[in-house]
């Protein structure tokens, strides 16, 4: 499968100060879900020196990449995992000090390929997988063996990290999701809680109809969705993040299940809090619905009233009652949950986890988020 698109250097004679190198596949999209990935990139390039290379989608992207995937997931043989599914190639000209590969999936490592000379020119290379998940990692093993040529990876699953290790000599650690919490956060200046539920991406359909039947009657403003995450382009994926983040921020309830709820044959009963967490609590919204039994959850969410679980109506307007009777404990939940937010699940920690774990210091440009972050909760206790 010869590419038809030229290899071209990536040259920045102007960025020879910058340590760390990055790809990015935003280019090609991936929907709403992706934009998670595209924000620790962006929070990354805020808080260190960044050249990221914004990988170019080939012509024949998608025909590339049904036929790539294919010849690796009937794991004929390992060299289909050395072909390019259809991004542009480029060359790296210079060296760097680390190489970051941010992903939300083992299928996305087949876009190193598109890149010439990371294994070469960069001194450390560390990955960030989203999602993995344990019960059925065994179908990626040519994927996730990939991994080898990563001096350390960082799984958004801690349940998946034994069975990644098993596969990959590289040593595998757990590092959970988070959100750009300056984004999210109501604070400074609080706008008014004008929706009464906010629910985004997958749920239980259940819950999903009470709550219908209840704004039908109008008992509560609700908000969900109503189109597929893939409909999210590319090119506005921002524009997605900050109206997903404006309408959360100005929710009373946010709705929280664990990561694929809906979706066992994949999860194989294992739960793991997933991004939706990370950024509900950024909110101050109180977030309902079901809390995953994890270890991962219990020590990351280890507050009172952290999620509210909530399996119906006769639940949701109890909670909802209890709300409106102790005005305060809306607020003090609120304030709680953005706290606790700002302190410890920002994207920035987690980088500054993954350069710990790497041996490598923070640079100067992280002071700055750090102070900002550490100042906005400071006006909120």
């Amino acid at each position: 499968m010869a590419e038809t698109d030229r290899e071209s250097p990536v040259t920045h004679s102007d960025n020879q100060s910058l340590r760390v190198c990055m790809p990015s596949i935003r280019k090609a999209g991936g929907g709403a879900a992706w934009g998670a990935g595209y924000e620790f990139q962006d929070i990354i390039s805020e808080v260190d020196h960044v050249h990221r290379i914004d990988l170019d989608p080939g012509r024949t992207l998608g025909l590339r990449q049904k036929a790539v995937r294919r010849l690796v997931w009937r794991q004929i043989s390992k060299r289909a995992t050395r072909l390019n599914p259809g991004f542009k190639p480029v060359s790296l000209d210079r060296d760097y000090d680390l190489f970051a590969f941010v992903c939300m999936n083992p299928w996305e490592l087949l876009y190193l390929n598109a890149i010439q000379g990371w294994k070469e020119r960069c001194r450390k290379k560390v990955c960030f997988i989203f999602e993995v998940w344990a019960g059925v990692a065994s179908r990626y093993r040519h994927l996730i063996q990939m991994l080898d040529d990563f001096d350390q990876v960082f799984i958004g699953f801690q349940s998946a990290v034994p069975a990644t290790q098993e596969m990959t000599k590289a040593p595998c650690h757990f590092v959970p999701p988070a959100s750009d919490t300056l984004r999210f956060s109501p604070y400074p200046n609080p706008p008014e809680r004008s929706i009464d539920v906010f629910s985004l991406g997958r749920r239980l359909e259940g819950m999903h109809k009470e709550f219908l039947e209840m704004a039908e009657r109008r008992e509560l403003f609700y908000i969900y969705d109503t189109l597929p995450g893939k409909l999210v382009q590319p090119t506005n994926y921002r524009e997605h993040r900050a109206l997903f983040a404006n309408m959360a921020k100005r929710s009373k309830f946010f709705v929280t299940y664990p990561a694929k709820v809906d979706f066992f044959q994949e999860t194989q009963g294992l739960s793991e809090p997933g991004t939706r967490f990370y950024e509900g609590v950024a909110t101050g919204a109180v977030m309902i619905g079901q809390a995953p039994d994890s270890n991962a959850f219990r020590r990351d969410f280890n507050w009172p009233d952290s999620v509210i679980t909530v399996g119906g109506r006769d639940a949701f307007m109890r909670v909802m009652a209890d709300m409106k009777r102790d005005p305060g404990r809306l607020e003090s939940v609120a304030k709680r949950n953005v706290v606790e937010a700002l302190g410890r699940h920002d994207w920035m920690h987690r980088w500054k986890e993954i350069l710990d774990v790497s041996g490598e210091p923070t640079s100067d440009k992280f002071e700055v988020r750090d102070f900002q972050l550490k100042e906005l909760a400071k006006t909120i206790i």
